[in-house]
């Protein structure tokens, strides 16, 4: 057998080294609240997001959005019509495919 050069062993492990780094798929790691809206918010971890309300208060509709990584579609909940003085929580639950980059939320009266 035909002894291998040291550039070529070197070389095969760059290249073995690469693609074993390149194939591995990170897991989701972003976690976060939004900001404040009539003491509504938007929580979100991984690759889902959900709203919450406690003691609204403004009466209008609001809706959670997400804003999803990678290729995948951002998405909006349906608008939710909630009152002043109650507690809905949790609501708006979206998923995204692959990751989430953040959500919010919107809200109309």
């Amino acid at each position: 057998m035909a002894k291998k050069s040291p550039m070529f062993t070197a070389i095969a492990a760059a290249v073995f080294g690469a693609v074993v780094t390149l194939g591995a798929v990170p897991a989701a790691q972003a976690a976060g609240s939004s900001a404040r809206i009539n003491n509504c918010w938007s929580t979100w971890g991984s690759t889902g997001t959900a709203a919450h309300c406690v003691n609204t208060s403004v009466t209008g509709d609001y809706r959670n959005e997400a804003h999803c990584g990678g290729i995948d579609y951002n998405r909006a909940s349906g608008w939710h019509r909630i009152a002043k003085g109650s507690t809905v929580d949790p609501w708006g639950r979206l998923e995204c495919a692959w990751s989430i980059r953040s959500s919010d939320l919107a809200f109309r009266y």
